[in-house]
């Protein structure tokens, strides 16, 4: 019962997380479309061990809770880059396996992932993926799989995972030209400027772009 219940409070956390990110602090428990509404029972119990709080019927996160909630996330956001790039799950597979995956990782193998993966920043879907102290350590104890387009040694193809440009013209002409997450490239050349071959196509871009395209080798 006791593992349910943590279960239980794990999802709730993570909703009101997503939720937050949305801009919405305090909301009521039914508008959280969790598939088993929280009874009042549940919420003060919840309430009573410091994760929220409660006001006119809406809960919002306590620092406790929303420092749990961000590990929560981060693991499944992590589990869903990691299925994804590696395995190649999608759509509902992809999903269910980072539920289940989220509730079992621990703080050591979270981090060896966030490290194998070269700590990315976001999800499949674009969304934040919260860092980890390995993401602050500059030192790498372990080689990522996924690293910058800088990385990729000519003449190699490798799959593009993500993108991390700030700037949205940038991005924009980057997908104009074929380089979206998915694809897949071959560096023919880095000197004067990075020459990617897409298919039959090939294109020219500055180091610091390539720095802001990775990759993952095939």
């Amino acid at each position: 019962m006791e593992d349910h219940r943590d279960h239980f409070l794990e999802e709730l956390l993570e909703a009101l997380y997503k939720a937050q990110e949305e801009g919405r602090i305090a909301i009521k428990p039914k508008e959280l479309y969790l598939p088993t509404e929280p009874t009042p029972e549940e919420i003060k119990s919840f309430v009573d061990r410091g994760y929220m709080v409660t006001k006119n019927s809406h809960v919002a996160l306590t620092p406790q809770g929303l420092a749990k909630a961000e590990l929560l996330v981060r693991r499944h956001r992590l589990a869903e880059r990691l299925f994804s790039e590696v395995l190649e799950l999608k759509d509902n597979a992809l999903h269910s396996t980072s539920c289940s995956f989220e509730h079992v990782l621990d703080p050591t193998v979270t981090e060896l992932v966030c490290t194998m993966l070269g700590h990315p920043p976001t999800c499949p879907h674009g969304k934040r993926i919260p860092p980890g102290e390995c993401c602050k350590d500059s030192r790498r104890e372990m080689s990522p799989i996924v690293v910058p387009l800088t990385e990729l040694p000519v003449g190699t193809e490798a799959k593009i995972v993500f993108i991390t440009t700030p700037f949205h013209q940038r991005l924009n002409r980057l997908v104009n030209l074929g380089v979206v997450p998915g694809g897949r490239i071959t560096l023919v050349q880095r000197r004067p400027s990075y020459l990617l071959r897409l298919g039959s196509t090939e294109i020219a871009i500055d180091e610091q772009i390539a720095g802001e395209i990775y990759i993952r080798k095939i």
